[in-house]
């Protein structure tokens, strides 16, 4: 069981320690290796814990802020993609509106020619009968 726990905490402590130190310089990995090999050495293992927490504090707040960073662009994009439906939404009601006032225009001037059809249809049959 001991050594479940052991092998099960240093891939823990393994997995942490390479994000951490992921987005280091090669000075800056190999001064961070030699500071926990002296604490391992020296079997400061409160040292080590207090590294491991502050690495993974970092990490956190690094990864917070790219969290907040992704949101604010989401939200602008849906923001901008509402805004774009609004305005095709505004221009189709537009779209309809004109049509209607086309087809009563239309309807409208058929109108008028039909009466003024029938009115010379009149006209010329009473011409005729007279």
């Amino acid at each position: 069981m001991k050594f479940i726990v052991g092998l099960l905490s240093g891939v823990v402590i393994g997995a942490v320690g390479a994000v951490v130190y992921a987005g280091q310089s090669g000075k800056d990995l190999r001064e961070a290796y030699e500071s926990v090999r002296s604490d391992l050495s020296q079997r400061d293992l409160d040292q080590l814990g207090s590294r491991v927490e502050s690495a993974v504090a970092q990490l956190q707040q690094r990864m917070d802020a790219q969290i907040a960073d992704v949101k604010a662009r989401v939200e602008s994009a849906t923001a901008v993609r509402q805004d774009t439906l609004a305005d095709a939404a505004d221009a189709v009601a537009e779209a309809k509106d004109a049509a209607a006032d086309a087809a009563s225009d239309a309807g409208d001037t058929v109108a008028e020619a039909a009466t003024e059809a029938v009115e010379s249809v009149k006209d010329a049959a009473s011409e005729q009968g007279a």
